[in-house]
Parts: C-alpha cells; sequence; structure tokens
C-alpha cells in the first residue's frame, strides 16, 4: 500500500555459483531419461560427491531425490562397476585406474617408429640412453612411450586384478582377507571411461575392450549391442 514496488525472492532458486547446481541438473537428466522408459545404470567418478577412495560407494539417494523415485529404472552403482546384463558379465571403471597404471607403463622404442600412433604420443615420454636410463637432452633417439588405452585394460585382465596400483598410487582401501579388485572372472565387456578417445578390441579369449572417450571433451558416447558384443560410437556435437 505505500506505492512501491516489491519482488518476492525465490529461495529455492539455484545461482550460477550454487555448488550444489551440477548435482541438480544431473538428477533431473537422470530422472528424465527414466521417465522415458531407460533404465539407467549410474558409475560415480573422481569428481562426484561420494567417497574419494576405491571402490567408491553409489551416490546417496538424497543427493538424487526426483530420479531416485524410479525404482527400478535408476540403478546407483559402485565405481568399480560389475553387473551380468542379457547374460554377459560386464565390468568397468570411470578410467582412472587406466590412467594411473599407464603412468607405470612404458615400452622404449625408437623415435618415429610410432609416429603415427597418437594413443602413445604422451607428455610424460622422455628419452633414453642407449643402456635405458634417462637421456640428458637427447633430441633423437630412444623414447619411453606409455602404452595405450587399450594395451593397458589388457593387461589388467592378464594381472587379473582391475586396480594394481592400489593404494601406492591409486587410494583404495586396505583390503586384508579379500581383495574386491581381484577379477574372479573374466569379464564379456571391460570398458574404461575418460579416456582421451574411443577405441576397442576383442581379446584373444574374447573380452570385448572399449575406451569410453570423455563425453566433456568429445561429446561421444559408445553404444553396445548386448547380444554381439559389436559397438559403434555416436556424437552429438554439431559438424
Amino acid at each position: 500500500g505505500n506505492g512501491k514496488g516489491g519482488g518476492v525472492k525465490n529461495s529455492n532458486a539455484s545461482s550460477p555459483n550454487d555448488p550444489s547446481l551440477p548435482i541438480k541438473e544431473l538428477d533431473l537428466f537422470l530422472s528424465e531419461l527414466c521417465a522415458s522408459g531407460i533404465p539407467v545404470d549410474y558409475v560415480p567418478g573422481l569428481h562426484d560427491p561420494t567417497t574419494a577412495v576405491w571402490p567408491q560407494r553409489p551416490l546417496h539417494p538424497c543427493l538424487l531425490p526426483k530420479s531416485s523415485t524410479f525404482e527400478g529404472m535408476l540403478h546407483r552403482s559402485p565405481n568399480p562397476y560389475e553387473a551380468t546384463i542379457g547374460g554377459k558379465v560386464v565390468l568397468g571403471t570411470d578410467g582412472r585406474n587406466v590412467a594411473d597404471l599407464r603412468r607405470y607403463m612404458a615400452t622404449v622404442v625408437e623415435e618415429g617408429e610410432r609416429e603415427d600412433d597418437e594413443d602413445k604420443k604422451d607428455e610424460s615420454s622422455m628419452d633414453v640412453d642407449d643402456d635405458g636410463g634417462k637421456g640428458e637432452g637427447n633430441e633423437k633417439g630412444p623414447v619411453l612411450v606409455p602404452p595405450t588405452a587399450l594395451e593397458t585394460m589388457e593387461s589388467t585382465i592378464c594381472f587379473a586384478h582391475i586396480a594394481p596400483t592400489g593404494p601406492d598410487s591409486l587410494p583404495t582401501y586396505p583390503a586384508f582377507e579379500h581383495d574386491p579388485f581381484v577379477m574372479e572372472e573374466k569379464p564379456d565387456l571391460y570398458f574404461a571411461g575418460n579416456c582421451d578417445k574411443y577405441s576397442t578390441k576383442i581379446t584373444d579369449d574374447g573380452t570385448r575392450l572399449i575406451c569410453i572417450p570423455s563425453f566433456d571433451r568429445t561429446g561421444q558416447a559408445v553404444l553396445v549391442n548386448v547380444k554381439t558384443l559389436d559397438c559403434e560410437v555416436i556424437s552429438f556435437v554439431d559438424a
């Protein structure tokens, strides 16, 4: 009645600087998928609000109030992830185990031997002397090159251990009686997320390996036919 205009502040509105905004947007996105009849297994990663130590626990339902109401559609999974889908054993991670293991595995190659192998062009490559030691300012000669993500994934299968660098450099809970990262059976499908680019192969024993590219950097996702294990990459980035 005093003639001055006034407004009502919406306390529920999120400001652009609201730290809870990303998880709210995730909750909305997952709820839309579930409402469309698409079941979702959500595997947490490095920056998700859950335990930082492996195995990471599933996101708490209070963080996903909308999507958690879709019982039987949203499965809040741990990281690493294991499930049987369509009769196939599926194993996967957010990719940190692969990235960390690559730092400790390298092969000595001659310069130019793998110039076309983009996966093996890594900033961690270093010159080595003839005796295998690190070179000092050598511009040419042998270099230490880390394995590709696919080669690293295949190594973890050979080791029968999904996180061989834990707890030394990959934070993992100490295991006294049972190591949860031991592969007790061969997976039919084994994936690693947040890779630099999409790549895939089938191992000699029939496991389909998939490097899932970081969606944030590439705008790409991977579709897999569970029956045949054939896969393809789809892009959401405008050409």
